[in-house]
């Protein structure tokens, strides 16, 4: 669908109220808050430079946000007759969410990461390995005998290390 620069935008009731809601909750993502106010203000008005001025981003962004909201025009409505609550919030919010981006896919999978932090809670003395403590190459060469990676590398180990901290 052709993206028509100059027709107005027209946010429903319930719309309104969650990017209000976005805007001034203390918990909302700045990037959904920026974005929900970049909608609310064109819906008052102003014009792409005004709005990027006012909020302090660039022309193209209030314009990326702009054509997404129109794109998914037919999904809000449909938002609005079937879904409320927070089910509805979640959804809106989605909207506002970055889009999924390329890349390889992961090199380990979720079930090996949890094999990876699993064997790093064992003692190595239970491998039969004469340290009291692992070292990341130690458990690096301890993973992949054991056949869990084919190869790891400190640095990616020390992630996931990290991560299972938190």
């Amino acid at each position: 669908m052709p993206w028509p620069l100059k027709r107005n935008l027209i946010v429903s009731p319930k719309q309104q109220q969650v990017l209000d809601d976005i805007i001034n909750s203390r918990t909302s993502r700045q990037d959904h808050r920026l974005r929900a106010q970049i909608i609310l203000s064109w819906v008052e008005g102003n014009s792409e430079n005004k709005i990027a001025e006012k909020l302090h981003v660039n022309r193209t962004m209030v314009s990326h946000w702009k054509r997404r909201w129109f794109e998914n025009e037919e999904k809000l409505t449909a938002y609005d007759d079937c879904l409320s609550g927070i089910e509805y919030f979640r959804a809106v919010l989605s909207l506002l969410n970055d889009a999924p981006r390329s890349g390889a896919p992961g090199k380990f999978s979720a079930e090996q990461i949890c094999q990876i932090i699993n064997v790093s809670c064992e003692s190595p003395e239970d491998s039969n390995l004469p340290l009291s403590h692992w070292s990341l190459k130690d458990l690096a060469g301890e993973l992949i005998r054991r056949g869990i990676v084919e190869s790891i590398s400190t640095s990616q180990l020390s992630v996931f290390l990290k991560s299972s901290r938190n």
